[in-house]
């Protein structure tokens, strides 16, 4: 086993969340903090929240146990225990919250507890709206969230209403985003002492997920449209195939009129070299520049035509042909996994994207996908179990109430 010492050796950082919270707590105990889940008598509610998997702990959450491998937890109402909420912060770097577990009155109450104990700390808050404007203390729920930061209105086919993704991806974004600004302002701390509250809107968190669709309209001076496997790609003025099935299931391809400059280019030349190596020629395939400058002013009916062609060659073949065939000549497509295809991916496989987890109090043995970075000087924390409600309430509590009695 390496001895190697991980990115956030010695920082201790307190949890008190839900989805959001947790996310960003799972983040910073894989770079090596210890993170301490600051519970309720039986757990937090987050543990509770559906779906469920069974255990030899009876049903928990698979959200919960996916967010919370590698962290203590202590027994604590930090309401009614100030003294032992203000001792564990005083010896704490980092503390995080979500509004999904305190409302904003009881966060600026236990803020200004941890900050008096430790004017170094940094208090990380996670909000739907962040503070200071007009929905400052509104709640929301993931689907709002995703609505009101863009995502819907880019998901589904163009003349259904908007689908929202299934996963909670706002709250886990919203996570993601404030381990991020929770870092920088650790950073900050260490080289100063001084200790700042982090405010993290989830709305404004989607918004940095749309990536070029934020800047349509300045660019072409059109809103990008959502669509489904046929769609207006860029906000372009005409429709092209995205979604293309295939012998064994599915491919992401945007063959003809995206843009992409000289990438596309290059692969599409890679394609018509593969189609006519199999006897599909037409035409079609080399009447205009499909990827240049004059893409936009091609009829619709010949986007439609070219379409044809290429969809009758790709359902010859396999996903994993096509993917083969494009890593070596560069053809710029990707599969459309199912959670079993992630699973296998020989990719992910090879990077070691997925690290075993043994978690004998609950009965699993699992692949956890855990290598999200690879640093070669302070490598990632080893997955370690989700602890059991108020596990470490002791080893952590007792020093520290001996400690302020002293």
């Amino acid at each position: 086993m390496s001895t190697a010492k991980t990115a956030l050796d010695g920082i201790r950082v307190l949890e008190l969340s839900a989805l959001a919270g947790a996310v960003c707590g799972r983040v910073l105990a894989d770079l090596g903090a210890e993170v301490i889940k600051i519970e309720p008598e039986g757990g937090e509610p987050f543990r509770r929240s559906l779906p469920r998997v069974s255990t030899a702990q009876g049903e928990e959450s698979a959200a919960w146990l996916a967010f919370n491998h590698g962290k203590r937890s202590v027994t604590l109402d930090p309401l009614t225990d100030e003294a032992g909420f203000a001792a564990l912060c005083a010896s704490a770097d980092i503390v995080i919250t979500d509004w999904e577990r305190l409302d904003l009155d009881t966060m600026d109450r236990l803020g200004r507890i941890a900050r008096d104990a430790n004017p170094a700390l940094v208090w990380c808050e996670i909000l739907p709206f962040g503070r200071g404007g007009p929905y400052e203390r509104y709640p929301a729920t993931d689907t709002v969230l995703q609505a009101l930061g863009g995502h819907l209105y880019l998901n589904g086919d163009v003349d259904l209403p908007p689908v929202r993704i299934s996963l909670p991806v706002g709250l886990i974004q919203g996570g993601a985003e404030a381990a991020s600004a929770a870092l920088m302002a650790l950073w900050h701390a260490l080289r100063t002492g001084e200790g700042q509250r982090v405010d993290v809107s989830v709305q404004a968190c989607i918004v940095w997920t749309l990536l070029n669709s934020t800047m349509a309209w300045q660019i072409l001076g059109l809103n990008e449209m959502r669509g489904g496997a046929i769609r207006k790609e860029r906000a372009n003025r005409f429709y092209t195939r995205l979604v293309w099935e295939t012998r064994d299931g599915f491919i992401f391809f945007g063959p003809v009129g995206g843009g992409g400059g000289s990438a596309r280019i290059k692969s599409y030349e890679a394609l018509l070299a593969w189609m006519a190596e199999d006897g599909f020629t037409d035409p079609i395939l080399t009447r205009h520049d499909w990827n240049g400058d004059g893409q936009f002013f091609i009829p619709q009916e010949d986007y439609d035509a070219v379409t044809a062609v290429i969809v009758d060659f790709i359902r010859t073949k396999t996903t994993d042909a096509l993917m083969t065939r494009a890593v070596k000549d560069r053809i710029l497509l990707a599969p459309i996994s199912s959670v079993a295809g992630v699973f296998d991916n020989p990719q992910f496989r090879a990077r070691q994207y997925f690290r075993p987890l043994a978690d004998p109090d609950r009965g699993l043995e699992i692949d956890l996908p855990a290598r999200w970075a690879n640093l070669s000087q302070t490598p990632l924390a080893a997955p370690a179990p989700a602890p059991l409600p108020g596990a470490d309430t002791a080893t952590i509590l007792s020093p520290l109430r001996q400690g302020s009695t002293a």
